[in-house]
């Protein structure tokens, strides 16, 4: 390898680990929690099962993603760090393949740039590209591993195609098939950029038809994914919230506008859109017309320089699917889909950028530009850092005025964040609201049952979680939520072991807990539950549970340390608490309560020490110093 070439090469690896470095750190966000977290045969390692069994999810019908997502947590466990210094990895990898495919193809045949030109002219398009804040959706979102594979498979089944390896062309865009059904465009593109770059005509193409037919049968690998797999609910024109073809097309205009807009000015970038359904043909027909004005710049590209109309094509192609034949109304507008399509943008920029620039400031310009855009992503890239950031950003990014489907999903999602961080009476009125948008989901349906029950509205949460049940009734979050609300009212006016709401509340909470055996709050509650019906023995094992699979927050260690206390058990609490005192060192609100634990144990110096901790934390601690000088009285007693 030259020495030059390598130098590229490193210089566009350490521009995308210098932009998106952050994201290794990031956590689990949206989709990532039915797709990944409570995915029970992803979590036991199963990708086949992980990818076809029922229900749907987003990572249903694609075995090569979450095959590599198992990879993952072979690795490096079951958290999020694994999946995104994976898509992390990808990315440049993927940004190397387009380097060496843009290379190849300005050598090609119809084009016939010279070799050091075309390595320079390739390393600035993967240099933009890979810092390309359009990128972030796609490198930053753990489940858009789908994305990053088949694009993937896309780059280096044309960059096999261009050295003419017909079998690595066609395994290339087999395995692509396997990760994401938009590739389903492949081998149409494979075809395009053969003529395109490597051939003089159609009829020299059509000499090729070996190596295409090749690639064409990669088609078999998507019909039998797309067969074995659950259907998709949320994708075509009669799903729950119904459109049609026109209307698609009517919407769809304005969003392609808006993607070309963010790859020429990356401002506005938005992890969730609130873009509701155009039925109005006089607000799509400006859009419109810029489409069709791009299409037919598409066709006369084609037809002058072939090359550039292929950019075109993938434009439009890569996004035919669900812009036209494929809706999903779930997601009207969803940045991820221009992970390649940008190159429509950024290769004509640093194409025309090389022909008016000088040579002794174009590499100035391209340093600036970049520099420019990787910061521009580097700020973006934390609002997918967690849950609470996402839904903020959302949140403060919508339109007021709009109700559709995904402003219901935006309210409800960063209402509940809210909730969870003490901040109720801000909360409720979004979940209100959100249920004045249209077809709201059953999930934000269960949010909504939650936060009336917190406003004492105990009936009208049961019969809403009731309701959400009869339409999702595989949908564990109601069940969980269903329970959660029995439990509430049983304990504000208790009952004995066989009340109905308890017997209720247990049926509930078991079912959540079966359908997703791997989110510890479910197993939590069901000791709870269990526990008020006197089923110790069970209650323990539950609580226990939540904890083996990595509970987030304190209520199963103190719930188990409750019920050892009640059961005289009080000699194992200290264990019980004490890996998570360690796991948390600066947590003053674990310390105070795992000292009431431990006192009321009998654990007197345990007790000591975590509140000397608190002291030391904050020094001035009033509680803390309290309860201290209570324990050494008690001694001297």
């Amino acid at each position: 390898m030259p020495s030059s070439l390598r130098w590229q090469q490193v210089f566009v690896v350490a521009a995308g680990l210098a932009t998106w470095w952050q994201v290794a750190g990031f956590g689990f966000v949206f989709d990532d929690h039915p797709a990944i977290v409570a995915n029970v045969a992803l979590q036991s390692y199963d990708g086949f099962a992980a990818a076809f069994a029922p229900p749907h999810q987003p990572l249903a019908n694609r075995p090569a993603t979450c095959w590599s997502l198992v990879l993952d947590f072979a690795v490096w466990g079951r958290g999020p760090f694994g999946p995104h210094l994976g898509n992390l990895l990808l990315h440049l990898v993927n940004a190397l393949l387009l380097r060496a495919l843009a290379s190849r193809a300005l050598r090609a045949p119809n084009l016939g740039v010279d070799a050091i030109a075309a390595g320079r002219l390739a390393t600035a398009i993967a240099l933009l590209w890979v810092v390309h804040p359009l990128g972030t959706d796609t490198v930053a979102y753990a489940t858009q591993r789908s994305t990053l594979l088949a694009s993937g498979a896309l780059l280096a089944s044309l960059l096999a195609t261009a050295h003419g390896r017909t079998a690595l062309a066609a395994l290339a865009m087999a395995f692509g098939m396997a990760a994401k059904e938009d590739l389903v465009v492949g081998p149409l593109l494979v075809l395009c950029f053969d003529r395109a770059c490597l051939r003089p005509s159609w009829a020299a193409t059509a000499a090729n038809w070996r190596h295409h037919a090749a690639v064409a049968a990669s088609w078999i690998v998507l019909v039998v994914c797309v067969t074995l797999g659950p259907a998709n609910p949320t994708v075509g024109y009669a799903t729950v919230l119904g459109t049609t073809a026109w209307q698609w097309l009517l919407t769809q205009a304005a969003v392609l506008v808006h993607y070309l807009r963010l790859a020429v000015w990356p401002v506005g970038l938005r992890a969730a859109y609130d873009t509701g359904i155009t039925t109005d043909f006089a607000a799509a027909l400006g859009p419109g017309l810029v489409v069709l004005g791009l299409g037919a710049g598409t066709l006369w590209l084609w037809r002058r320089t072939p090359a550039l109309g292929w950019l075109g094509a993938l434009f439009f192609g890569w996004l035919a699917p669900t812009s036209s034949v494929m809706p999903i109304v779930t997601e009207v507008v969803a940045e991820r889909r221009m992970y390649l399509p940008m190159l429509l943008v950024v290769v004509p920029a640093v194409l025309l950028g090389a022909r008016l620039l000088p040579a002794r400031v174009a590499p100035l310009a391209l340093a600036a530009v970049v520099g420019a855009l990787g910061l521009r992503s580097f700020w973006h890239a934390p609002v997918y850092r967690d849950d609470a950031a996402l839904w903020q950003h959302a949140y403060a990014a919508r339109d007021p005025e709009s109700r559709s489907m995904l402003a219901a999903q935006i309210l409800s999602n960063h209402a509940l964040q809210l909730l969870q961080q003490g901040r109720a009476a801000e909360a409720h009125p979004l979940f209100d609201l959100a249920m004045q948008c249209t077809a709201p989901t059953p999930r934000e349906r269960v949010h909504h049952a939650v936060s009336l029950q917190q406003r004492g509205r105990h009936a009208e949460a049961v019969a809403a979680l009731a309701r959400v049940l009869e339409a999702a009734p595989e949908l564990a979050e109601a069940h969980a939520a269903l329970g959660t609300c029995l439990l509430f009212e049983f304990d504000r006016s208790p009952g004995g072991a066989a009340d109905p709401r308890l017997v209720r509340a247990e049926a509930a909470l078991r079912r959540a807990a079966a359908l997703e055996p791997r989110v510890p709050s479910h197993q939590d509650l069901l000791g709870c539950a269990l526990q008020r019906r006197g089923a110790v023995a069970a209650a323990e094992a539950a609580f226990r549970a939540a904890i083996a699979l990595g509970a987030a927050r304190h209520e199963p260690f103190f719930h188990l340390a409750d019920l050892l206390l009640a059961a005289g058990r009080g000699s194992e609490v200290g264990g019980v608490l004490a890996a998570r005192l360690a796991s948390l060192p600066g947590d003053v609100p674990l310390r105070l309560q795992a000292a009431d634990r431990l006192a009321r144990a009998g654990l007197d110096d345990a007790a000591a020490a975590a509140l000397q901790e608190v002291l030391q934390l904050q020094p001035g601690h009033a509680a803390a110093a309290a309860a201290l000088r209570e324990l050494a009285a008690r001694r001297k007693r």
